[in-house]
């Protein structure tokens, strides 16, 4: 097929609804793209100017190069815009990595513009950057007499943004003035009306208390480790582990070990089954304790050597058993990735732990989950270059795909169903831009499913959480920056809603946690107190369901959940 034609077919479709539209000429007929023919071989020894737009830091930056004499000069200009320009700060990429021309048709005035997926998945997210893309395309594009507007498509279909929506690509877009109040003014755009934020005792219903006299702990992790139905508070604190589990009247400590380095803890089931084993390390190695029917007992020891850099927990190869993964080596100077680095594996065989398989990896952070549904946690590994996939095949780990964008070394992630297909979805606050993103793995990569700071100009904070609410798709719950205020996010047929949450004394969120075995989650939380207190009290508290404001008229444009 002619180069254009398949694009051209497209275009036809789209004109009548969007260029027709947009220029104001509904109605008058168009003629038929004539397909031409391929671009003639460039004649090397003769060479053309072309003006690329590079958009940042809130100025036009126009830059000239010189390039082979060729009749597609539209495709050649976008080519070089993708290869970046080395300023005076350093090098500038105003296209997402991994960005590739697809195709591109001038029909009537409107060049109709063709990336790759990664042009959304990949995007760096946040107004500005938001802004500097499209429009480093647009304008360098409006350098051609032929050309008046650009409607960009995405792997041949339309798309309506590519982050937070600050920019509208739903119809053919206009060179225009880069000037700063061009980045306020459309950043208003995404501040709709505020929703009124709900009081704390809206969503917390009852609540009891835990006292906690030796101090308030490091870390709380929450599940069932007894296989009573019900989940067990692991609380670390110092060098200490404790497990406390509900009894009547309260909560009672029916477990506790000391150890010589302040250890990290996480739970699995790693003998199978629904009940979860208490994995710790600290220096003196990697301990694994369970249930033994009458009290908890330690079920094995790894001896390591080097320092832990990241211990994780997932059923990696589908058989049901959690393997323990624990990554070795000490962060580089420049922070990028692990120097000697390595993971190890091991996995109980019905007797004791053995490893089974050790390798060089110079990834920073890990993370298990089931994001492409086939019933094994495929092993997240993040570094400052973006997330990297592996999953299990057979007889070896192999890459899956990689996505430079999503979630560098000192974001927040975690992964859950969020959208209700079924897998679990990546969710990142990321460390360069106070946006929110939610990824689904679709056709070898991550997707973009949704991007964007709250409305109402609420910042976030780094705490992140899903809370498994029932009926209907799982929550987002993320912290804002002042204490005990928080905004819930929620998928719906229409899009993404939000609700606002304050607390009157500081309230901390820790975690979920179904502990009184009712088959709802509590959520545990801390509220603000002095730290001269004789008892530090950990908070358990039965919720509500939420009421949900209406989707404002904005919201109702954005994209519904699964698309963009």
């Amino acid at each position: 097929m002619r180069r254009g034609t398949k694009i051209a077919l497209l275009v036809l479709a789209l004109v009548a609804a969007a260029a027709l539209a947009w220029a104001g000429g509904a109605g008058r007929p168009h003629p038929a793209p004539s397909p031409g023919s391929p671009p003639a071989p460039p004649d090397e020894t003769k060479t053309v100017k072309l003006k690329l737009h590079f958009v940042y830091s809130g100025s036009d930056h126009v830059v000239t190069r010189e390039v082979p004499a060729t009749r597609a000069v539209a495709r050649a200009a976008l080519q070089e815009l993708l290869k970046g320009y080395l300023g005076t700060a350093g090098e500038v990429n105003v296209l997402p990595p991994g960005t590739q021309l697809r195709d591109i048709a001038i029909l009537d005035g409107i060049a109709y513009v063709d990336f790759s997926r990664e042009f959304r998945d990949n995007h760096w997210g946040g107004v500005a950057s938001e802004v500097d893309t499209i429009y480093s395309v647009v304008n360098t594009l409006g350098e051609f007499p032929t050309v008046r507007g650009v409607q960009f498509l995405l792997e041949g279909s339309p798309l309506r943004t590519i982050g937070a929506g600050v920019v509208d690509l739903a119809q053919p877009l206009k060179p225009r003035r880069i000037a700063p109040s061009l980045y306020t003014q459309l950043a208003a755009r995404l501040v709709g009306p505020a929703a009124r934020a709900l009081p704390w005792n809206a969503w917390v219903k009852s609540e009891e208390r835990l006292a906690l006299r030796e101090g308030f702990p490091d870390a709380l992790a929450l599940g069932d480790t007894d296989g009573d139905g019900a989940d067990e508070l692991v609380l670390t604190a110092g060098k200490r582990v404790g497990i406390w589990d509900r009894e009547a009247g309260g909560f009672a400590s029916v477990w506790e070990r000391k150890f010589s380095s302040a250890p990290r803890v996480v739970l699995a089931a790693t003998r199978a089954g629904s009940r979860k084993d208490l994995v710790v390390a600290a220096e003196e190695g990697i301990f694994i304790f369970g249930w033994g029917g009458d009290g908890y007992v330690q079920l094995g020891w790894q001896g390591v050597s080097g320092n832990i850099q990241d211990l994780a927990v997932g059923d990696t190869d589908g058989n049901g058993r959690a393997e323990i993964l624990a990554l070795f080596g000490r962060v580089d100077g420049a922070g990028e990735e692990l120097a000697g680095g390595r993971i190890v594996i091991w996995e109980w065989n019905g007797e004791t732990y053995l490893r089974r398989r050790e390798e060089a990896f110079s990834f920073l952070r890990l993370l298990p989950a089931d994001v492409n549904g086939d019933g094994r946690d495929e092993i997240l590994a993040f570094a400052r270059r973006g997330v990297t996939v592996f999953g299990w095949q057979g007889a070896a780990y192999v890459e899956l795909g990689s996505n430079p964008a999503a979630g560098g070394a000192l974001a927040t992630v975690l992964a859950g169903d969020v959208n209700g297909d079924g897998h679990a979805d990546l969710v990142v606050r990321d460390e360069a831009a106070p946006s929110l993103y939610v990824y689904s793995w679709q056709r070898g990569g991550f997707s973009k499913l949704w991007q964007g700071p709250p409305a109402g100009g609420q910042v976030l904070g780094r705490e992140a959480f899903i809370w498994p609410a029932g009926g209907g798709y799982p929550t987002l719950l993320v912290a804002g920056n002042n204490p005990g205020s928080y905004v819930f996010l929620r998928a719906a047929a229409d899009g993404w809603q939000q609700q606002g949450l304050v607390g009157a004394s500081g309230e901390q969120v820790l975690g979920f946690g179904d502990v009184d075995g009712d088959g709802a989650p509590e959520v545990i939380f801390r509220r603000h107190q002095l730290l001269s207190n004789p008892v530090q009290w950990l908070y358990i508290g039965r919720l509500s369901s939420l009421s949900w404001p209406a989707p404002a008229p904005q919201d109702k444009a954005k994209t519904p959940p699964g698309r963009l």
